[in-house]
């Protein structure tokens, strides 16, 4: 109800009004009911979000919060999937919720998340919302005991924590918060240890999913992402897949894609970029393209090198790993001829040991893998070759000779044309920054240590000596990797990274971001600049690429990025459906080397490319798109008018939270501090302290609403009862009880005008006395008429969970029973057609064989059926069981205490 909803705040709104020199103290009684207020746990969620919404530090917007709620009110059901599109702040609904749980004390909090993303996990909940996290991972597992089991909310990576399932198995978690959730979306397949292990030993525990990509290519993506939240939401795969079949071209039928919706609604919330665009600023991205022409040295050693990459044999590169090896060879001769020197270098002597060792007769040795290739992970797990045959001694002395003539070439190039039109970039760039008032700072990126050294000197000699940092992908431990990025922030003007240092990032101060090296993969090249361009962002995002135009290969692979994918222009970059029309990404990039190994002449590199961007075309279905929206999306316009009535209820919630805060630790500490802390140090000093059986005071009656005008001059008892009700929804409630005197007894309000009296002025009343008059009936009365209205609303909630339960329950038995069902309806067709065929034979020993079929089928049909029936049985009554359970959890069970008792006088 409204008015008990901002009873409490009254009082600390009249604080506000006053000095702030000189804070007038509450009454104790007034002290007691902010302390218990405080304390309650609100079966309202928005009020009950609004401690954690206070504390944040972070401006929040109504997306925000009403993900937050959303999520928050789904525990008790098991759990949500956020799927927020990109950017627009999943980590800090999901720090919203967790700081919630952990001001209820409800502590057990597991986070999985890439092994890039824990440190930020660990310091956004830190700067956000104060929380202290932990870390665990090899470094820290002990030898006895569990590592998981922690005061704090625990961080660790997906792999980590499939690894260590019996350990996570063993706690009673609050909440699990899986993030970049579509990582686990094959969980549902056998064969995907990593999801199995996580399913089996999180089941049952209320489930956080966070991810941008629900759904891109396949409907079994949602399927996979869903059972790993509650396998009854969408039921077995054969249900799922006979329901709810998209056709080729991705769609579904209108029914089903709106039953679907159905029964996504209540565990999935997504909100789009375009529906936020009111409350949330995007900035744009522009791209700057520093044109750049290698010198004939450099251009004689890319030929070369190249010709020698596109021979089906090569001696010195692993066969079983051709293809990664030769992505990774051909990355580091386009990132500079520091990177690629060291390794042909490398290359020749390793071919030179191994022919020695054979001359000799002696084992050969571990063939050279330069430790570029690591950065490569994913296309190492999806692409192999097969082993070539031994190549002859003379073709391995060549080879040998060929690769130091390539490294000599390389290591006499001190100068790189491209290092050159970085210089160049930078000072332009940094020109039109500081006109711009912004701040002249640069986010580097190569795939090449060796190339992050090269830029690092580079840029010394040319102006910047002091103002650069590094950071690769071994920076250490995660505070190593956040001290280098405060060290950025604050000191120096340049930060050149490698692909793996960079993950996970926040650099929203940095609006500047160089691609030095162009990854193949669209999905890496959107992670890059969204260090920078996402939520947060101030300014408009510059990036910076280096194009050889004399490279038809290197033209066409840019133009596709930039006019097809979007990439580095626009407010929001490449789309979600791009990038996910692309899958992983790895076999675009196995399509690009394919390019530059097999096409020899311009025109065979545009026909290749036309093909690519052809089929690229034919990926991004407008069907998939529109299901998606069917299915996924709610109406912008019904969003937006939500959000603006969120908006503003946050806005009053927040302001009566902190009204109340502030009021009482300004009575009761003297302070004018409301952190979370300073708030229950007061609350709890006032619980513990001894009260007055009764306080007398004097109310002002100004306060009250018109309609209640009439009780100025009259008196009265007042008391304050809290309420706990147990079930699926617990609460915890303030009951004011006012009994005004009326003639020689009392009469009492209704609990919604008794609220006002929360918020009248009151002070101490010193001088009189309330006549020896008995209350105890009326209070009996109202107490009772109190209990029942506060149990009739809690018992209406739980029946609505209950329902809502009990429909999800019958969904899962009728989907678990459809391939029995199928299955016999099947088994019966084939006994009435073979029934026919009796019928129809003529000749006797046809007519006993087709009988003899027909018997055997009609003996196949009961057989299923009598299995069918039994399959029924034992799912109906797991089912009767699981809601016989959930109906004694819903039982709504109450209990009260007196807090306080006051006796009135209204003048």
């Amino acid at each position: 109800m409204e008015v008990e909803a901002d009873a409490a705040a009254a009082v600390a709104a009249r604080m506000e009004s006053e000095s702030a020199a000189a804070p007038t103290a509450l009454t104790p009684f007034h002290e007691r009911l902010l302390a218990e207020e405080l304390l309650a746990r609100s079966g309202d969620t928005q009020q009950r979000l609004a401690g954690a919404l206070s504390e944040a530090k972070v401006d929040l917007n109504p997306h925000q919060v009403e993900g937050a709620m959303f999520a928050l009110d789904s525990l008790s059901r098991g759990g949500c999937m956020l799927g927020d599109e990109v950017g627009l702040g999943k980590t800090i609904e999901a720090g919203l919720v967790i700081a919630q749980l952990m001001a209820e004390g409800k502590s057990r909090i597991l986070i999985l998340a890439p092994a890039t993303l824990r440190a930020q996990w660990n310091s956004e909940l830190r700067e956000k919302f104060d929380l202290d996290s932990v870390l665990v991972d090899g470094r820290t597992v002990r030898a006895t005991g569990n590592c998981f089991d922690q005061p704090f909310p625990v961080i660790c990576s997906h792999p980590f924590a499939a690894n260590k399932a019996h350990l996570t198995a063993e706690i009673p978690w609050d909440l699990v918060v899986i993030d970049e959730a579509h990582r686990l979306r094959n969980a549902h397949r056998p064969n995907n240890k990593m999801g199995q292990a996580l399913k089996a030993s999180l089941a049952g525990k209320p489930k956080l999913l966070l991810t941008a990509t629900p759904l891109q290519n396949d409907l079994m993506e949602l399927f996979g992402l869903m059972s790993l939240l509650d396998e009854q939401i969408l039921g077995p795969e054969h249900a799922f897949r006979s329901r709810y079949r998209a056709d080729e071209a991705g769609g579904m039928p209108e029914a089903a894609a709106i039953e679907l919706k159905e029964r996504l609604a209540p565990v999935v919330q997504r909100t789009l970029r375009r529906q936020v665009r009111e409350y949330v600023r995007y900035t744009n991205r522009r791209s700057i393209v520093e044109d750049f022409t290698p010198s004939p040295e450099e251009h004689d050693l890319y030929e070369k090198v190249s010709e020698y990459l596109q021979r089906s044999e090569a001696a010195a590169i692993e066969p079983g790993k051709k293809t990664l090896l030769t992505l990774c060879y051909r990355k580091l001769l386009a990132s500079s001829t520091y990177a690629i020197a060291p390794t042909l270098r490398r290359l020749s002597d390793n071919l030179e040991k191994r022919l020695q060792a054979a001359k000799l007769g002696q084992q050969a040795l571990a063939m050279f893998e330069p430790e570029e290739a690591k950065q490569f992970v994913e296309e190492g797990e999806e692409w192999s070759d097969d082993p070539a045959k031994a190549p002859n001694v003379r073709a391995l002395e060549q080879e040998v000779w060929e690769l130091r003539q390539y490294a000599d070439l390389a290591d006499s190039i001190k100068v790189n044309a491209k290092g050159e039109a970085l210089k160049r970039g930078l000072d332009r760039t940094f020109a039109v920054m500081k006109s711009h008032g912004w701040p002249e700072k640069a986010l580097i990126f190569t795939e090449s240590k060796r190339t992050q050294q090269y830029l690092s000197n580079l840029l010394s000699e040319s102006g910047y000596q002091g103002k650069i940092s590094l950071l690769s992908g071994d920076a250490g431990t995660p505070e190593d990797r956040r001290a280098l990025v405060e060290e950025f922030r604050h000191r120096t003007q340049i930060l050149i990274c490698t692909e793996a240092g960079a993950e996970g990032l926040n650099l929203q101060f940095c609006n500047l971001v160089v691609n030095y090296d162009l990854p193949w993969n669209p999905q890496r090249v959107e992670q890059r600049i969204g260090r920078c361009h996402r939520y947060g962002q101030q300014r408009d995002v510059l990036v910076i690429n280096f194009l050889n135009r004399m490279n038809a290969a290197d033209a066409r692979l840019f133009e596709l990025l930039e006019k097809k994918l979007n990439l580095f222009d626009g407010v929001f970059g490449a789309s979600d459906e791009i990038l996910g029309a692309l899958e992983s990404g790895v076999d675009f990039e196995r399509r690009i080397l394919d390019i530059y190994q097999s096409c020899r002449k311009p025109e065979d590199i545009n026909i290749a490319f036309d093909k690519l961007r052809e089929e690229l075309e034919g990926r991004i279905s407008q069907r998939m798109t529109e299901m998606r929206s069917v299915v996924l999306e709610r109406f912008d316009g019904d969003v937006r008018r939500r959000l603006r009535g969120q908006n503003e209820q946050t806005k009053e919630a927040l302001a009566k939270r902190q009204q109340e805060a502030r009021a009482l630790t300004a009575s009761v500490l003297g302070s004018r501090n409301s952190g979370r802390l300073e708030v229950a140090k007061a609350a709890y000093a006032v619980k513990e302290r001894t009260q007055d059986a009764v306080s007398y005071l004097q109310l002002d009656a100004a306060g009250l609403p018109s309609r209640l005008a009439r009780l100025a001059g009259s008196e009265g008892w007042w008391f304050a009862y809290k309420f706990e009700t147990t079930g699926l929804k617990p609460e915890e409630k303030l009951a004011h009880l006012v009994l005004v005197r009326d003639r020689d007894g009392f009469r009492a309000l209704p609990m919604a005008d008794s609220a006002h009296f929360v918020k009248l002025a009151a002070k101490p009343e010193r001088r009189r006395q309330p006549a020896p008059v008995s209350v105890q009936l009326m209070q009996e009365q109202a107490l009772m008429a109190a209990k029942d209205e506060i149990v009739r609303a809690a018992e209406r909630r739980n029946a609505q969970e209950l329902d809502k339960a009990k429909e999800r329950a019958d969904r899962y038995v009728e989907d678990c029973l459809m391939e029995s069902r199928e299955a016999v309806e099947a088994a019966r067709q084939t006994w009435i057609e073979a029934r026919k065929q009796v019928g129809l034979a003529e000749d006797i020993a046809d007519k006993a064989k087709a009988r003899a079929h027909s018997d055997r089928m009609e003996r196949e049909y009961r057989r299923k059926l009598s299995s069918l029936r039994n399959e029924e049985e034992k799912r109906y009554a797991s089912k009767d069981r699981q809601l016989a359970e959930l109906a004694n959890k819903a039982k709504v069970m109450e209990k009260r205490a007196l807090i306080a008792s006051a006796y009135f006088w209204l003048s």
